[in-house]
């Protein structure tokens, strides 16, 4: 689905997102103008160009497709599916196992011993929600849950963190976007493309193409990032598409000082975590994100985009004022999905980092956390691959153990 070439991973395989191909789409081509960049990888971040992605012959290239399923058929490796992990057994200080419960048969409750090590990778909702109800965290927030405290760690569930953003919408003239393709006769023609391996909607990634800039010009780097997507939403959020040809550009801060927590909602492993993220509580997050989206209105507005934008729908052209924007990302913003942070990486004398370099459980024996809850500090850039490497580093580690 590419047209550029792919570059292979030891397991995954990345390919590069080119739009001015395909047809119906030409709003894209500005982004080819000389002097845009287009390594994401750059000497500096700071530029224009296309998105990487994970898309094989118009396929996603999951986690678990490149590296679960080749290993599936492995004497050592045993997949239980609708098991909702319910406990951390511990003996003493030390992980010797782990309990789950059926989903859909919940009094249906199973044990697993491990004989070296617990790894938890439920991600950073359910990571430092599993050790909660493990007996492990803050001691208040498990007592007022009527749990044990078996292992006090004041950082399980703080310093959540992630990428909030807000989206700018233009109604397109001259072209048709995705919301024309992805709607009958277009799709029809669209899902027989994809059948045929011809480039096609259905095989793309969210975003197609990034910028990367700064909120205040005398910063030395990037702060912010945008996302610009050939579709769009009512209201400007994630949902039913707008009626009429529409374009998005989305916008977060790179650096995100807002932080929140999760945690266990109560002592029953089924029951959904609490989740505070407190989104734009920092006021700095609150000044890069208005600069942000009018810098959106500035982009959508060059030149280069008026033979194809007819006019601006969200936020309206009745935002005009710093708090104006602000409340507009208030109400309409929504997160990226980015989670981190919510059991830190950090030294020993960090009392509210929750594991150390080598991701194990301070205090604990035989036990780590191996997912973007480790992160202490999002990177400047999505977590994905990110997430990637920790887990890659994990498994050197642990199988140099």
């Amino acid at each position: 689905m590419a047209s550029r070439p792919t570059e292979v991973t030891a397991d995954m395989l990345i390919s590069h997102t080119h739009w001015d191909h395909i047809q119906g789409l030409p709003f894209f081509k500005p982004l080819s103008a000389p002097g845009n960049s287009f390594c994401i990888f750059g000497a500096s971040q700071a530029g224009v160009g296309y998105m990487q992605r994970v898309i094989e012959n118009g396929w996603r290239v999951s986690a678990a497709r490149a590296f679960l399923r080749p290993a599936i058929s492995r004497g050592n490796l045993d997949v239980r599916v609708g098991a909702h992990a319910s406990r951390i057994l511990l003996d003493g200080k030390r992980a010797v196992g782990a309990s789950y419960v059926e989903v859909g048969n919940p009094s249906a409750q199973h044990v697993v011993r491990a004989r070296r090590e617990v790894i938890v990778s439920a991600g950073p909702l359910n990571s430092p929600k599993l050790l909660h109800l493990s007996g492990v965290g803050p001691a208040g927030v498990l007592r007022d849950l009527g749990i044990d405290v078996l292992h006090e760690l004041p950082g399980v569930g703080e310093n959540l963190h992630d990428h909030y953003g807000a989206r700018g919408v233009v109604r397109i003239r001259n072209s048709k976007t995705a919301n024309d393709l992805s709607r009958w006769p277009y799709l029809g023609w669209e899902i027989l493309k994809w059948l045929t391996g011809r480039p096609s909607i259905v095989g793309l990634s969210a975003s197609i193409a990034y910028v990367f800039w700064k909120s205040d010009e005398v910063l030395d780097r990037p702060d912010l990032q945008f996302v610009l997507t050939p579709i769009s939403f009512k209201a400007g959020q994630f949902g039913v598409l707008d009626d009429f040809p529409g374009m998005s550009l989305g916008v977060w801060p790179h650096r995100p000082q807002s932080r929140g927590y999760v945690r266990a909602k109560s002592a029953n492993p089924l029951d959904a975590p609490v989740i505070q993220p407190n989104y734009l509580s920092s006021s700095v997050d609150q000044r890069v994100l208005v600069a942000g989206l009018k810098m959106v209105r500035k982009f959508l507005a060059t030149p280069q985009l008026s033979h194809f934008v007819e006019r601006e729908e969200v936020p309206g052209p009745q935002v005009v004022t710093d708090d104006e924007f602000l409340d507009f990302a208030r109400r309409n913003g929504s997160t990226i999905y980015h989670f981190a942070g919510s059991n830190r990486m950090g030294p020993d004398h960090d009392r509210m980092a929750v594991v150390g370099p080598d991701l194990k459980v301070k205090g604990l024996q035989s036990l780590r956390v191996v997912d973007s809850s480790i992160i202490p500090s999002l990177p400047s850039a999505n977590s994905y691959a990110t997430t990637l490497m920790i887990a890659e580093k994990a498994a050197d580690m642990i199988k140099s153990a």
